[in-house]
């Protein structure tokens, strides 16, 4: 599954040592000098395919969206899912290929910004990933459809210009464009020019400046000295509020779990008390539903599809616990690959799923807005086996290597 992941290869900040990264990395660790940083961006990474080497003329790099993750299709029936790994051109022209293919997978890129560019990098269309996906649809024919854990960047692939002709910067062949090479060449010189590069922040506490321990792609990093956690995203280390639900014993890891307070509008959802008569769940009405808040909850991992849509049903459909403590767990904590606004756009999967009327399903999910108005990292205690994980106050299981697994996808 990890055959659709790309590979980067990048000098350490600190000596200049080589290092190979996932692109699911967002932590550089250099096993020469040991540094450790965080790699950030404000919005995409931006990565180019290195041209060939011995060419004299100008190289020009042009942009293409790549979007990789998981589609979710809401039917009046059920949900099915799919994966996708697709790139378009992000250049204004018809002549050049659509898609780069499987060039990416079969070759090492390095990050736009490197000291080593030469050449232009064509500004690419600056769009929202919401905005990319709007038109990307996997499933014809679903009610709606929602990408949970998707992956947007933009790969460049190098040409050059020589004798009239426009060349493959890799192949050092030409391409056919009918004959328009002198229009395509035109077109590149015109362009906008890219101006970015990946920024390197330090692992350490805000709070305390202890340093910031966690996997290579780990989205929330947990102090270990002040006992915080942080999302050092988007170029800025934010506080992330977290809360434990504490179990004794020995062999216990804490898996990571949102819980997400969001406001519904165009039904009523407000307590535990709703859920049940919206999901029809077999629990008589006591009064104590009523005063028990109401939160959407999905893994904060990545998981198979067919898992993570289970646990969001289990753990949505059961009373949010209230012993719940701010305290840091001592045992391991897994990590924490799938951030808020994923986990946001799960609970229009976890709500049609739960809908006991799905009668008119596709025109009520249309009519409905959901704000996000409070989040928390809950961590949930697992007892550890041989070959299985167990919820130990819920007594829900999940297999080791699903969880393994997920890092790849």
């Amino acid at each position: 599954m990890n055959g659709s992941n790309f590979q980067i290869e990048q000098q350490c900040p600190q000596c200049g040592a080589p290092i190979i990264l996932d692109e699911a990395d967002r932590i550089l660790s250099c096993k020469f000098c040991r540094t450790r940083v965080y790699l950030a961006t404000e919005d995409h990474f931006r990565f180019y395919i290195p041209p060939a080497e011995g060419i004299s003329e100008t190289v020009y790099f042009i942009p293409y969206w790549r979007l990789k993750g998981l589609s979710y299709a809401i039917k009046a029936h059920d949900i099915s899912y799919t994966y996708f790994d697709a790139n378009f051109i992000s250049f204004d022209s018809s002549l050049l290929p659509y898609s780069l293919g499987l060039r990416p997978q079969a070759m090492k890129l390095k990050f736009v910004g490197n000291s080593d560019n030469k050449g232009k990098f064509i500004a690419s269309f600056h769009m929202k990933e919401e905005n990319l996906l709007k038109n990307f649809k996997t499933q014809p024919g679903a009610d709606q459809e929602v990408f949970i854990g998707e992956t947007a960047s933009v790969i460049y692939t190098p040409v050059y210009c020589a004798q009239g002709r426009i060349y493959d910067a890799i192949l050092k062949k030409p391409l056919d464009l009918q004959n328009k090479d002198a229009e395509i060449e035109q077109a590149l010189i015109s362009s906008p020019e890219e101006k970015w590069r990946v920024d390197f922040f330090p692992l350490l506490c805000p709070d305390c400046g202890a340093d910031l321990p966690g996997e290579k792609d780990a989205l929330i990093l947990f102090c270990d000295n002040c006992h915080s956690a942080w999302n050092p995203s988007n170029k800025n280390f934010t506080k992330v509020k977290f809360l434990t639900w504490q179990e004794k014993g020995d062999n216990i890891i804490y898996l990571p779990f949102w819980q997400l307070k969001v406001k519904v509008s165009g039904i009523q959802l407000e307590s535990y008390a709703d859920l049940i008569k919206v999901a029809n769940l077999p629990k008589a009405p006591v009064e104590v539903w009523t005063q028990t808040p109401f939160y959407f909850c999905a893994p904060a991992f990545k998981v198979n599809p067919a898992l993570f849509l289970r646990w969001c049903r289990q753990l949505t459909s059961t009373p949010a616990p209230n012993d719940l403590t701010a305290d840091f767990p001592a045992q391991k904590i897994h990590p924490a690959t799938l951030p808020e606004n994923e986990a946001l756009k799960s609970s229009l999967l976890t709500l049609a799923s739960l809908i006991a009327d799905k009668r008119n399903l596709a025109e009520l999910l249309s009519s409905l807005h959901l704000t996000l108005e409070d989040s928390s990292l809950v961590l949930h205690p697992f007892k550890i086996s041989a070959s299985e994980l167990v919820h130990t106050k819920i007594g829900f299981g999940m297999e080791i290597s699903a969880l393994n697994m997920g890092a790849y996808l």
